[in-house]
């Protein structure tokens, strides 16, 4: 069963079944511990960083580079795409993907934080042209 981790050096919050090994943002070995989903929303809501829809836009690219799926190349789609995600921040807290409804139940909404995992959704896997919910990303075409 997944599980909430923090750093106890720097507050980084994980969601999964076992914490990482070494934290992706101060990688100290080891830091993580075992926290409640109402101190890790706490937390999250502590530490937020802003970033504007351009950086968002460049980190979900870089999230893309050197896997088997893009960013849409629908230029236009991708903006309504993000216009939702920073509604659903501006609404709720956090970037929700805006074609799926949050249910006020933090374990099961963080699984709706953008990019989802979309890997093991029936609209990508197994799809020659599969795409996450909302469309946000594409598999490459070969």
């Amino acid at each position: 069963m997944k599980k909430f981790w923090r750093c106890h050096v720097c507050n980084d919050i994980h969601f999964g079944v076992t914490p990482p090994e070494i934290c992706p943002t101060c990688k100290v070995k080891n830091a993580f511990m075992e926290v409640s989903s109402e101190e890790a929303r706490k937390i999250i809501a502590i530490t937020k960083t802003k970033i504007n829809k351009n950086k968002f836009q460049e980190a979900i690219k870089k999230f893309a580079e050197n896997r088997e799926f893009q960013v849409n190349p629908d230029k236009e789609k991708v903006n309504m795409l993000l216009e939702g995600v920073f509604e659903c921040e501006k609404n709720h807290g956090f970037k929700y993907c805006p074609c799926r409804m949050i249910e006020k139940d933090v374990e099961k909404d963080f699984k709706l934080i953008c990019p989802c995992n979309f890997l093991i959704h029936e609209t990508y896997k197994d799809k020659e042209n599969g795409e996450c919910w909302c469309g946000l990303f594409v598999k490459k075409r070969r």
